[in-house]
């Protein structure tokens, strides 16, 4: 077995291996598979590469924790800056896969660190690309269209594959700038060239681009045709995560031409997959799918139910996003703070070395050692209380909704629960109100997503003047709002949540640039004798708030028993047609 192994040229064979996985993954690892038998023959540096790529290949089969296990091993044994750098990448893909952000900006500052140290000009060409594709990843936009530019302006003619990669990127920005036009064009671009240069997976990602920009643009039919080829694509690549994916787009767009019967099958393929958090976005938007498709069918009850799960997973990724924010935050604070201790570690040899001068010069160089002091000490105050103002602002981001300025999901959801526990510890009243934009997508489709968002600061500013003090206004999803009123009976609710709706009624749109009406509706619901926390409150109102939905909308309802019949779908109108109810 030694004189057979060392008949193998195992660089080469490494070297074919990587090629491979960017034009023929099942030949790649087929070839991994047989590499792996003569793993004890190799050298460390080679064993180590090829670690890095069984831990790519777990990646694009989705074992995330598979891929690390062996991307961490692997760090030892390459020992060198380029095959660390990727190293460093795909271990940071695996860990925002698994949704463990601090670890994966831990690893990403490690390969920002490799970077300087990397003189050839392709391997640097190639940590821009990953660095690319790792702040896509993590949404950071900015970053993305930044690090897939400088990418192409290192890559010369023949660097084909680098190029196709970096054209990706460029389109995935634009898409997620949401310039759809602009995107598909640049996705066309990408796949005509990588297709015609031999790099059939990225051909095919770039399709699925283009089939989402058309499904964006509501082009449905072509977005089908597109997302069906790259499904066929990803099939031969087994690619399962983009898989997932292409299925919850064809889940979306089916569902808009109503063609049902294709929408379910795919959402059913997506609501199979196990509940793991690199498929929360998938199945949100499946759930979506699946509650429009049996409200569509008048099956009212099994339309709430999947509208429930759409918002928990809803709440999921914005979690996620918060996650992740705070995790990029921290990671730039953490870099603040090690550039502050090599400043504090600099001004320290700066005052021993005046320490040393005090006892030559005596008085004129006791005078400088004080002066160095004092200017040491209020340069860290001022550095501590940048820090204190950056922290405060933070927290105060985290808190609040960046569009409208008032409480976001989990600070209006966290106040009302101390404040339900203050009232009801006093024997006080409780209620919620739960309200919705009527139509809202139509605003957004019609007239863009900038009159949409006008709209939603228009109702806010409509309303934070009539909302108490005391009182909690909190926006709990795209176009949803609560508000929670402390020490309120049912009655005053139902009189504020009609206040509000007459309000939202009378805004005058014309300043937005279009005529349209906005109009809202209402769910109301009051404290019972064996609510404990806030969550019965806002699901009593949740289903008032369905009824006045079902109902015509631009209605305020309050909760009753009525709405927890099997009847409710069929007869809701009849039981709700009196005001008081």
């Amino acid at each position: 077995m030694p004189l057979m192994a060392a008949t193998i040229n195992f660089d080469e064979v490494l070297a074919d291996l990587e090629q491979l996985q960017h034009t023929d993954l099942p030949s790649a690892i087929t070839k991994l598979h047989e590499l792996e038998a003569d793993f004890e023959h190799m050298t460390r540096f080679q064993q180590g590469r090829l670690l890095v790529f069984k831990g790519t290949s777990f990646i694009y089969s989705g074992q995330y924790q598979e891929a690390l296990d062996n991307l961490i091993q692997s760090e030892n044994l390459v020992q060198n800056s380029d095959y660390l750098f990727s190293a460093y990448s795909y271990e940071a893909t695996a860990y925002i896969a698994l949704r463990n952000f601090k670890d994966a900006f831990v690893v990403m500052s490690k390969s920002l660190g490799l970077i300087d140290r990397i003189d050839n000009i392709d391997i640097k060409r190639a940590a821009y690309l990953r660095l690319a594709s790792l702040y896509s990843a993590m949404g950071i936009k900015e970053e993305v269209g930044i690090y897939a530019a400088k990418a192409l302006s290192l890559a010369a003619a023949d660097n084909v594959k680098d190029i196709c990669t970096a054209k990706l990127y460029l389109s995935v920005y634009q898409l997620e700038l949401e310039i759809y036009d602009k995107a598909f064009d640049e996705f066309q671009n990408t796949h005509d060239f990588c297709e015609s240069n031999g790099f059939p997976l990225i051909s095919f990602i770039a399709l699925k681009g283009m089939g989402e920009s058309k499904l964006r643009l509501q082009e449905y039919t072509s977005a089908v045709a597109l997302l069906l080829k790259a499904l066929k694509g990803y099939e031969s690549f087994n690619f399962q995560l983009e898989i997932n994916s292409v299925h919850s787009l064809l889940a979306e767009a089916y569902f808009s031409l109503k063609q049902f019967a294709n929408a379910v099958e795919h959402a059913k393929f997506v609501t199979s997959l196990p509940n793991e958090p690199s498929y929360t976005e998938l199945k949100h938007n499946v759930f979506k799918v699946l509650a429009g498709l049996n409200a569509e069918n008048k099956q009212f009850e099994q339309a709430y139910e999947y509208s429930k799960k759409e918002q928990y997973y809803n709440q999921l990724m914005f979690d996620e996003a918060k996650m992740k924010t705070l995790a990029y935050q921290a990671a730039k604070f953490n870099a603040d703070e090690q550039a502050r201790e090599i400043n504090l570690l600099n001004k320290e040899r700066e005052l021993y070395i005046a320490q040393q001068t005090v006892k030559e010069r005596e008085y004129t160089n006791m005078l400088m050692f004080i002066t160095i002091l004092v200017g040491g000490l209020f340069f860290l105050g001022i550095l501590l209380a940048v820090g204190q103002m950056q922290k405060r602002k933070f927290m105060r981001m985290a808190r609040m909704d960046a569009l409208t300025g008032i409480l976001n999901r989990g600070a209006g959801q966290e106040l009302g629960e101390n404040l339900f526990v203050q009232a009801t510890a006093r024997g006080g009243d409780f209620c919620v109100i739960l309200f919705d934009l009527d139509f809202f997508k139509r605003i957004n489709d019609s007239f863009g997503h900038g009159t949409g968002d006008w709209a939603l600061k228009k109702v806010v500013d409509s309303l934070k003047s009539h909302i108490r003090n005391g009182d909690v206004f909190a926006r709990i999803g795209g176009e949803e709002f609560a508000i929670l009123l402390p020490y309120a009976d049912e009655e005053k609710g139902m009189e504020v949540a009609e206040q509000c709706r007459a309000r939202i009624e009378a805004i005058d749109t014309q300043h937005s640039g279009h005529k349209f009406v906005i109009t809202a509706s209402f769910g109301v619901s009051g404290l019972m004798a064996d609510d404990l926390s806030l969550d019965p409150l806002f699901h009593r109102a949740d289903m008032a708030l369905y009824a006045a939905k079902a109902n015509g909308r631009n209605a305020v309802v309050r909760y009753s028993d009525i709405l927890k019949c099997d009847k409710q779908a069929t007869d809701l109108r009849r039981h709700i047609a009196s005001p008081s109810v």
